[in-house]
Formats: C-alpha cells, structure tokens, sequence
C-alpha cells in the first residue's frame, strides 16, 4: 500500500490558524486601548522646540541649523507634510493622533510626540 504522508497534519493547520488569530486580536486590542493624547511636543536635539494643542488645525515651519521640516495639525491629526532632508522617512510616516506615537526625523534631529496635557492623571500605577 502506498500511504502519503502530509507535510502538515490537521492539528498543525488548526494551531497555525489559532496563533494567527491570537495575534491578530492582539494587535487589534492594543490598537483600540491607546487613547488619544492632546498635545504635540516637539524636540530638535533633545530640547524642547514647541508644543502645539492637537485640537487647534495650524501649520508650523521648524527651521533648525541642520534644515527645515513642515509640521500640520488638522482635524486632530499631525504629520510632517514637507522635509528637506535626504530621505524623507518623517513624510512618509504619516499621520499621529494617540498617545505615544512619534514621527522622527534622524537627519534633523526633530521628533514629534503626541503626549498629555500636564495634569491627565498617571499613565500607569504599580504597588
């Protein structure tokens, strides 16, 4: 009698599926749990360039010695929309709006951070 052999058994279908879901819901979760922050800060070489409401739409040219970044705020939302540095990963990133996430620029030294207004309570509380 000639038996194939499956390279994959049911069983290891079945996992493969069950940890892709697993993983997917994760990430889903984790999406869904970040709030949203109110206030862009922006830093040019570690010091405190500006902050900015993320309620209020505007636009903002940082100029530093190293060149020259277009910030936007609109509709809740900040992107870098214009860079002259080489690579423009910053515009590429797109657009933040929750708590923690940031836009670099490596080749200016600008970083764009969506953060808290002072006074939002603690972010997390240990014992």
């Amino acid at each position: 009698m000639d038996h194939k052999t499956s390279f994959f058994k049911k069983a290891d279908i079945v996992l493969a599926i069950a940890l892709l879901l697993l993983g997917l819901g994760s990430f889903l979760l984790l999406q869904n749990l970040q709030k949203a922050g109110d206030t862009v800060t922006v830093t040019v070489d570690g010091s405190l360039y500006g902050t900015y409401p993320l309620a209020e739409d505007r636009t903002e040219q940082i100029v530093t010695p190293l060149g020259s970044n277009t910030l936007r705020i609109e509709g809740g939302r900040v992107w870098i929309s214009e860079a002259d540095c080489p690579n423009h990963d910053c515009v590429e990133k797109g657009a933040i709006a929750k708590q923690g996430q940031i836009i670099l620029c490596l080749p200016h030294k600008l970083s764009v951070t969506i953060t808290e207004q002072e006074g939002g309570g603690p972010d997390a509380v240990s014992y």
